[in-house]
């Protein structure tokens, strides 16, 4: 099986009931998935108490993995894709006492306005394209985030991973060594502030 990477086919398969049910159980329930769930929620929350963001922006939260744990701020935004998602992920929040707002949205073409959030993140999604379509997304983050807003994602580490990790997984995922991310991202207007490993013992999977 080839991994997805076209952003169409990643869209309709994350439309899938069977993904959207069975999406928190392999993130959050799981073993290894379970201790880097943690991980990334207390990152976000330190982020966020150090930051003090006004309007906060996650991009393809999926059922509010995240979201749903995080500290409240003045304004959270969340723009997902998948219907199926933005229901469970309302539930989820909402359940939480957490006043998020959800936008069916298109990652690679915003519907919202330029210079608006203090602080984006997006978890599990950029990593999963092209460097072309990689490229579009981070012109993306830049527009809506403010002068001086900062930007939190994910990257797979190639010093971890074996060759055949790509190929045994439904959707891509773009393999990194810190050099080559900071690279990418100072190509693409950003600057690498913080680099941070979640899962530092990989190989005793």
């Amino acid at each position: 099986m080839t991994p997805l990477q076209n952003p169409s086919d990643i869209k309709e398969y994350y439309q899938d009931a069977e993904v959207v049910g069975d999406y928190l159980r392999r993130r959050t329930t799981q073993p290894l998935g379970a201790i880097m769930h943690r991980e990334q929620v207390a990152f976000l929350n330190a982020v966020i108490a150090e930051r003090a963001p006004r309007r906060l922006l996650e991009v393809a939260p999926g059922p509010a993995r995240l979201s749903a744990e995080l500290r409240p701020v003045p304004m959270a935004v969340a723009a997902e894709f998948s219907p199926g998602m933005i229901a469970t992920a309302r539930a989820r929040v909402r359940q939480a006492g957490l006043p998020w707002s959800f936008v069916r949205a298109d990652a690679f073409s915003l519907p919202l306005a330029a210079d608006t959030f203090d602080l984006a993140f997006t978890l599990r999604f950029v990593r999963h394209f092209s460097l072309e379509d990689r490229a579009r997304l981070y012109g993306e983050f830049r527009r809506v985030l403010r002068p001086g807003g900062a930007l939190i994602l994910d990257a797979q580490n190639l010093a971890v991973r074996d060759a055949g990790h790509v190929q045994r997984h439904a959707v891509y995922d773009e393999l990194y060594t810190p050099e080559s991310l900071a690279r990418e991202l100072e190509q693409h207007g950003f600057r690498l502030a913080r680099l941070q490993g979640v899962i530092t013992h990989h190989h005793l999977q």
